[in-house]
């Protein structure tokens, strides 16, 4: 098995992940304060909402996981359950609100970004 290159580092890595769970709880912010403000209606504020409370419960799962206070699995069901809201809520607001679906395309985007930086070091 050959080396990893240096970009490839954990410790090069490392800082791209507090970077993007910070662009997810911006953007999911971001999308429920625009939802609220813009009425888009009850299904649009409790998706966002969803979205939201999924995230940042994640968010602390992983950070404790981080701190050796729980396994690190335990964050996935969280971060799946806030895909599936932001996924509903970008087909929910399709067409109707551009601003809203650039901020929900946005989040996902970071997530599985995460996502992909996590299983090119653990690989």
């Amino acid at each position: 098995m050959e080396p990893k290159p240096w970009y490839l580092d954990p410790h090069v890595v490392w800082p791209l992940f507090p970077l993007l769970m910070l662009i997810v709880i911006v953007c999911l912010t971001w999308a429920m304060v625009r939802v609220v403000r813009r009425a888009q209606g009850t299904t649009a504020v409790r998706l966002q909402a969803a979205a939201l409370v999924c995230y940042l419960l994640a968010a602390g799962a992983a950070l404790a996981s981080e701190a050796r206070v729980m396994p690190a699995f335990i964050h996935r069901p969280f971060s799946l359950l806030a895909q599936l809201a932001i996924a509903l809520a970008l087909f929910h607001l399709w067409g109707k609100d551009r601003s809203m679906v650039n901020l929900n395309g946005i989040a996902w985007a970071a997530i599985l970004a995460d996502t992909a930086l996590h299983y090119i070091l653990h690989r």
